[in-house]
């Protein structure tokens, strides 16, 4: 899969982030046309946004209510909507289903499935933060509040990628985001929600800071669509079957 986008290529079957340096994920964090799209868009919003605004306090209310916004939206879809099973139940969801969440969870080095795709991403944060924003200050706190999310959504973008790449990140912040948010992955699924802070985890009782505080799940790698769920909900399966031979040969080395 290559994805042009001005005069560079982003190809998609080079970035296995166990294979990747840091210098090489920053390189593919910042010529990612989804990345360049929400650095377009808070280059845009921001200035409209303060050209709007009634005031400078305002302004930056509105913008903190989007940057707040996001820790609390992520968990609710991450564990609601991502980590439950109605949409590979429901034949014409099962696609995005897999797409956003399914084969990040099968591939977690694969960078193409790591980074969220604008069909998804965008409309639900002009959904949420827009109306929030609005109630703080009209058009302008609409901007602000969309913004604050976007700039968030970089931020964990960039983390999440850092916790998925083979280093050890020099922050005591991010080592400690980083062995979370890979317990999630490879140990317990039914926890550590969060991606780049875990307060939410700890609010709603799904935060675990050791593996021994949680037993091994079975079904981390596969959300729990198994072999049966797939001979009763087969849209998964059938695309995944179908995929390039390429593309698995690809992730063979993931």
């Amino acid at each position: 899969m290559r994805i042009f986008i001005g005069y560079k290529a982003w190809k998609a079957e080079e970035y296995l982030l166990n294979r990747m340096t840091f210098n090489d994920l920053v390189r593919a964090y910042v010529t990612y046309p989804a990345i360049q799209v929400y650095a377009a868009l808070i280059l845009v919003s921001i200035p409209a946004a303060a050209f709007l605004a009634s005031s400078l306090w305002r302004f930056a209310a509105a913008l903190a209510v989007g940057m707040l916004l996001f820790p609390i939206a992520w968990y609710l879809v991450h564990r609601f909507i991502l980590h439950g099973s109605w949409m590979y139940k429901t034949p014409w969801l099962a696609g995005l289903w897999k797409r956003v969440h399914y084969d990040h969870h099968r591939y977690p080095n694969d960078l193409s499935v790591l980074f969220g795709g604008l069909h998804t991403t965008l409309p639900t944060i002009l959904l949420a933060a827009g109306p929030l924003g609005f109630l703080v200050d009209s058009w302008g706190g609409a901007l602000a509040a969309v913004a604050g999310t976007v700039i968030m959504t970089c931020f964990t973008e960039f983390m999440h990628s850092g916790e998925h790449l083979a280093f050890e990140p020099r922050s005591k912040f991010w080592q400690v985001m980083k062995k979370r948010h890979l317990a999630h992955h490879f140990h317990n699924e039914n926890g550590n929600y969060g991606i780049a802070e875990f307060f939410w985890d700890g609010v709603f009782g799904t935060l675990y800071r050791e593996q021994t505080d949680m037993p091994r799940s079975a079904t981390a790698r596969n959300l729990g669509y198994t072999s049966e769920m797939a001979a009763k909900y087969p849209w998964v399966k059938e695309l995944t079957d179908a995929e390039p031979e390429a593309m698995r040969t690809m992730r063979s080395k993931a």
